[in-house]
């Protein structure tokens, strides 16, 4: 809908930002931030060459120093100092300054993993449960199991 004119049209009232208002907002932040990936730990594992993360909810990721690019010139030795914040939030390398996010980190390594990707969907959908799912599986089971494919039925032959 487009209006004829702007005379009608003003600005919208906005509500005054009271004590209870902040705090809800506070609230909301924190809520956002406990669903972000944290860091429980993290450390440099000099005999693969890799900075690991173990996330508060077991998850464990690793990735060579030349993939993060704030890491890529930091010698091995710099990289023993390396530590997860408090709060789990950052990574931490004092030495360098440098305070990366956990949630950006593990975010660009997943994006730079496609495969990791595809299994993790695979994963979750193998998981998946449906009528029409149990009766094949049946199905399958009275008939000995899965179907052998071409391929294994050659390899059976020779």
């Amino acid at each position: 809908m487009v209006k004829q004119n702007d005379e009608d049209w003003a600005l919208p009232r906005r509500k005054p930002i009271t004590k209870e208002v902040l705090d809800r907002a506070i609230r909301a932040e924190e809520d956002a931030a406990a669903r972000e990936h944290q860091a429980q730990k993290a450390w440099f594992d000099r005999g693969h060459g890799a900075v690991m993360l173990k996330l508060t909810d077991g998850r464990v990721f690793g990735a060579e120093p030349k993939f993060i690019p704030s890491l890529s010139s930091a010698s091995p030795e710099q990289l023993e100092s390396l530590h997860a914040s408090t709060d789990g939030v950052y990574l931490v390398l004092e030495e360098l300054d440098l305070h990366i996010t956990v949630d950006g980190l593990v975010t660009r390594i997943m994006e730079q993993s496609p495969l990791a990707i595809k299994r993790s969907g695979a994963r979750l959908a193998g998981l998946t449960t449906s009528a029409a799912k149990a009766a094949s599986s049946a199905r399958n089971g009275r008939l000995g199991g899965r179907p052998v494919t071409a391929g294994k039925a050659r390899r059976a032959a020779t």
